[in-house]
């Protein structure tokens, strides 16, 4: 008995067919192992989204196979995890409790682990699979919310830190200016001070990016929102606009004015995204509400889409109006129905709405329970939003700070840079009358007991280069918190761009004229 036992685990091709072979490969296979910090996967939002996929597909009474076989071909993050079960399932001929536990015992995520351990221990004890992904479905749904909400308090604190980085960076970099005049720093000294300034604002934008909540907001389809449209049409001509004015004005006029101008060509971008991103809030937030009512009105008259959505009252439908509007005059005019849904998610511009809507569609379509399957694509819809609601109110607050704060650095950043070039040149022009003096010059006083002004040149380098370490942090901390399409961050970008100009323009000769003002004052 041992030695059966013993040679039915030996591997290797002697004992395993060239598609078992393949098939316990894929199942070994952990694709997270790969991603990289830049490229992270919104698995908790994917996994959410495909188990209340799968429940509201489960109540048509789909059969198993049938069900593993579509949700593997969803393009989510985790269907990789069922695809692999499904082709376990078919090729090693084994049922589909024993196929989760083979790709189970290789994951080493917790959550699909678990998931796919608790799938297979359902479908062993003949629980229906609808049962059991309803009940799945409400846990994660729970737990994917308590994570969302440690995530926030989370984000919160690292908000509070990264404003204490930056203050702490630009006092670092004052300190040493104001250090200059009793020693000048020679130029290994200056860029040692610049690159400890370019890793402390980078650390913070990444710790901002890193602590806050993956999620995909914008989807992915070919027909998009009109201010999706709109700007991805002008982005490549502005940008590159504001590349050009940025490198041949501020070589011609300086930092000042190409940060103005390169501000001004980013500026239609991030207002196209900015708007897009509020517009896509509130059809979120209304989404729910349709999706609960229209598969109310479909259970309970047992009817198709197209009359559900004529007996619907859609005044109470919100930002969702339109769109329910557009929708119901396709269908009415005997358009393909597909066709109307995925119009109805390209011209929203919302990843939500395209989920909940396939949760929706793909539950009726395949015969469930229309009253179950909308409240299912509902309470999810509803859950996502609500989380949006929170994280909203933190980004919005962190960047009613930033702003603020950016403008008040760099405002004491260039007045202390002016005072120690007013201060050096004056304090020079008198040390050079006086040393020029007959009285001075018979005392003999020489040049090596004198003030040596500091290399203003590489002052200025130095100074340059924080406040353009300080743009690009303050640019992308408010946006990697708050999330959303890509271009939203040329919104913050063009901000940050617009006060770092003004500041560098204005705040010299204001400090000019006040020393000016006091030279001439009598008695001073």
């Amino acid at each position: 008995m041992s030695f059966i036992t013993r040679s039915l685990r030996l591997p290797g091709k002697v004992s395993s067919s060239p598609e078992e072979a393949r098939a316990r490969k894929e199942a070994k296979e952990d694709p997270f192992a790969e991603v990289s910090l830049f490229a992270r996967e919104p698995i908790d939002f994917d996994l959410i989204t495909q188990l209340t996929h799968m429940s509201g597909v489960a109540t048509s009474g789909l059969a198993r196979d049938k069900l593993f076989e579509g949700t593997a071909e969803l393009d989510y993050s985790t269907s990789k995890y069922f695809r692999r079960v499904h082709r376990v399932a078919r090729r090693l001929n084994y049922d589909y409790s024993r196929a989760c536990e083979m790709v189970a015992e290789h994951v080493k995520r917790d959550s699909i682990q678990n998931l796919l351990l608790h799938f297979a221990t359902a479908l062993s004890s003949g629980e229906s699979e609808a049962a059991f992904l309803e009940r799945e479905t409400e846990v994660q749904l729970e737990l994917y919310g308590k994570k969302y909400e440690r995530d926030m308090e989370s984000l919160k604190k690292w908000t509070d830190a990264y404003v204490a980085l930056m203050v702490s960076t630009t006092l670092i970099v004052v300190i040493t200016l104001v250090s200059m005049i009793i020693y000048p720093f020679g130029m290994a000294a200056i860029f040692g001070l610049a690159s400890i300034v370019m890793i402390a604002t980078t650390a913070g934008a990444w710790v901002i990016f890193a602590v806050s909540p993956h999620e995909v907001k914008t989807h992915r389809l070919q027909r998009r929102s009109a201010e999706q449209t709109q700007m991805e049409a002008m982005a490549p001509v502005l940008i590159t606009a504001a590349g050009g004015a940025l490198a041949g004005i501020w070589m011609l006029f300086g930092m000042g004015l190409a940060l103005i101008v390169s501000a001004v060509c980013l500026a239609p971008i991030g207002f196209l995204a900015w708007r897009d991103d509020q517009r896509i809030d509130r059809r979120d937030r209304d989404l729910a509400v349709f999706l609960r009512g229209l598969g109310s009105v479909m259970g309970a008259s047992t009817t198709t889409v197209a009359e559900g959505l004529r007996r619907m009252n859609r005044k109470a439908l919100g930002a969702m109006e339109p769109h329910v509007h557009r929708l119901y005059v396709r269908l009415s005019n005997d358009i393909s129905p597909e066709l109307t849904w995925l119009r109805l998610c390209g011209e929203t511009g919302s990843e939500l709405v395209t989920r909940s809507v396939r949760i929706f569609w793909d539950g009726v379509r395949t015969g469930g329970d229309p009253t179950v399957v909308g409240s299912l694509a509902a309470s999810f819809a509803q859950k996502v939003s609500l989380m949006r609601q929170t994280r909203a109110l933190v980004a919005n607050t962190f960047m009613f700070v930033v702003v603020p704060m950016h403008a008040a650095l760099l405002g004491i950043l260039l007045f202390v840079t002016q005072v120690m070039r007013i201060f050096g040149e004056q304090l020079a022009a008198v040390q050079d009358e006086n040393l020029s003096s007959d009285i001075v010059r018979e005392a003999g006083v020489n040049s090596f007991i004198t003030f040596a002004a500091p290399d203003f040149g590489l002052i200025g380098l130095f100074v340059s280069i924080s406040i353009g370490m300080l743009t690009i942090a303050n640019s992308f901390a408010p946006y990697a918190a708050s999330g959303g399409h890509k271009f939203k961050f040329f919104a913050f970008a063009a901000v940050m761009m617009l006060l770092s100009g003004l500041a560098m323009l204005t705040v010299p000769p204001l400090v000019d004229g006040l020393f000016q003002r006091v030279a001439e004052t009598p008695g001073a």
